[in-house]
């Protein structure tokens, strides 16, 4: 069955933060923040006020939708258009949750097969309709949007192309439709006795094609890596034709064709299976805690363990801020337990540990893997003064790991902006990009009047460098709140690339990040994405205005994101 998140904000309707279990959490958030009880409340609108525009029908491509699809498979409905419209970024929360609704996809269809597919984007070719493929609708960066306002817009919702088609035992390859969300997709391939081992924070409703579109990183990428790092061949339904690539470990027949429409964000085509590498479900997963000084001393430790090829299934190092804000998600600790608790807090103060980082280390495999693993992994983390916790602080943070998101609503409901930034970098570069962009949020508080918050962890780890996460939140500027997001994305974003990060390290690019992308990928790696575009969609119907920016953009030293997308008034 297919599971819609909610329309006004992250995750499952159903799902309620547990505010009441974690005592310590609000009063850290308002002191962070600056709430009090005269904090303006921005709860979204009533859903019974929310108006949606007419839907726009080009009668040629319905009547031959109407030939391919049953009826159950067509959705033009208010529900599914509101849940189709945006993604999950902060802009696109707030707008909906301001009634902001204007580009609404005019209908939504579910496609059944790759056949159904081809015959849809025929369809769209032959009469001009514009086609957004869509997932779970994760996306944080405006990759799901329908940005064209002149053609019909319509968006294919693959979550019914959800099936493990074939295992291939001797290769350790499953294909697998692009449309299966990821329990769904680890549940079937574990009954198989294998998994995938991809998941990232949105695990729970994202779906193959769309981490395959936005060359997303999952939370134990440190073993199995990325998601281009598992794929071995796939089929791409574009304008022109299926781009179906050949089944083989490793080939030198030109340029790796998965490799292009990997990333290509849905505006080639639609990603409609892929053949992945997949290994024997893990018999055992083992997550630990280690405590660290400060930031440095957890990087070192990664770098030193990366370096020598010892790589555990996850290092993720949470810098004072972050650590702080996973240590106020505990509940306190009452009787003996506490006590000692309290003489160990005391014991690492005394000793340095005043502001300590947190970092998880996760092993996966077999018992014999694991214990081998550990005990190369854990003496090398000690070396830069890491004390271990155990592991009852990673069956902690396993049970909590996809809680945290929903945490974003509550602070939006209370006036506040919260999103995320991330990048990549080379080792020699990791710390001074990490200082640059903290130091740069930190001072954009002051000058806004309001404190704030900034945390950062390295989730991605490679022997030539890492990726830094950051989470940042403050109080909104009343009436002004887009204008101060993209203040603050557009911050962070230049600190990035003038510090030698990636623009993107698996958030992908869609239109928050496209007007830096010249200076990304140069003047010459644009032409030849413009040159893909054309020759796989020529008319441009496929995800219109996302990763690619116009040939006619202007390129400036800071370019504002704001000024080139669609804010609409309510």
């Amino acid at each position: 069955m297919i599971k819609d998140m909610k329309w006004w904000g992250w995750g499952d309707p159903a799902f309620v933060f547990p505010l009441d279990e974690k005592p310590l959490l609000w009063p850290f958030i308002q002191k962070s923040l600056g709430l009090n009880a005269a904090t303006r409340q921005t709860p979204p609108v009533d859903r019974a006020s929310l108006r949606l525009p007419e839907p726009r029908t080009n009668a040629a491509f319905m009547q031959a939708v109407q030939g391919v699809l049953k009826p159950g498979q067509i959705a033009g409905d208010d529900e599914q258009r509101l849940i189709h419209t945006y993604g999950k970024s902060f802009p696109d929360l707030f707008r909906v949750r301001q009634g902001i609704v204007g580009n609404a996809p005019d209908v939504v269809l579910f496609p059944e097969s790759h056949a159904e597919v081809e015959a849809l984007v025929a369809a769209a070719t032959r009469t001009g309709v514009k086609l957004v493929a869509f997932g779970g609708g994760t996306n944080i960066v405006g990759g799901v949007e329908h940005l064209d306002t002149a053609a019909m817009r319509v968006t294919l919702d693959m979550r019914r192309m959800s099936r493990v088609l074939e295992i291939d035992r001797d290769s350790w390859t499953a294909t697998i439709e692009a449309g299966a969300p990821g329990p769904k997709l680890e549940d079937d391939l574990q009954a198989l006795g294998f998994s995938l081992g991809h998941m990232p924070d949105s695990f729970e409703f994202a779906t193959l094609g769309g981490w395959l579109a936005t060359r997303s990183a999952g939370m134990q990428s440190d073993a199995y890596g990325k998601i281009e790092d598992m794929v071995v061949a796939l089929k791409l339904v574009s304008p022109a034709g299926t781009l179906a690539t050949k089944l083989t470990p490793k080939s030198s027949a030109g340029p790796d064709l998965d490799q292009i429409v990997v990333g290509s964000e849905g505006i080639l085509g639609v990603i409609t299976e892929a053949v992945m590498k997949v290994h024997p479900n893990p018999a055992v997963k083992d997550y630990h805690g280690v405590l660290f000084p400060d930031f440095e001393s957890g990087s070192a430790a990664i770098h030193e363990v990366i370096s020598r090829r010892a790589a555990p299934t996850m290092f993720r190092l949470q810098d004072a801020d972050e650590t702080q804000l996973a240590f106020s998600m505990k509940a306190p600790s009452a009787g003996l337990s506490g006590f000692i608790q309290s003489q160990v807090k005391k014991y690492l103060k005394a000793r340095g540990y005043a502001q300590p980082c947190l970092m998880m280390v996760g092993f996966e495999g077999d018992a014999e893997y694991v214990a081998e693993m550990r005990r190369k992994v854990i003496p090398m983390v000690k070396k830069h003064r890491g004390f271990h916790l155990g592991n009852s602080v990673g069956k902690t943070w396993t049970k909590n790991k996809f809680a945290v998101p929903y945490l974003r609503d509550i602070l939006m409901n209370h006036g506040c902006m919260v999103d995320v930034a991330e990048t990549a970098a080379v080792w020699s570069k990791l710390l001074p990009l990490y200082h640059a962009a903290r130091n740069v949020i930190k001072e954009q508080f002051k000058k806004e009047g309001y404190p704030g918050y900034i945390g950062c962890h390295i989730s991605h780890s490679y022997v030539d460098g890492a990726s830094l996460y950051f989470t940042f939140a403050s109080q909104q500027l009343p009436g002004k709140e887009l204008e101060q997001y993209y203040r603050f994305k557009r911050l962070i974003t230049e600190t990035f690339m003038r510090n030698g990060g990636t623009l993107s390290h698996h958030h992908s690019v869609g239109y928050e990040h496209r007007p830096w992308m010249e200076r990304e990928v140069t003047r010459p790696g644009l032409e030849a994405l413009r040159g893909l575009k054309h020759a796989l969609d020529p008319h441009g119907v496929m995800n219109p205005g996302k990763l690619i920016p116009p040939a006619d953009a202007k390129t400036t030293s800071a370019p504002t994101p704001a000024a080139s997308i669609p804010v609409e008034t309510p």
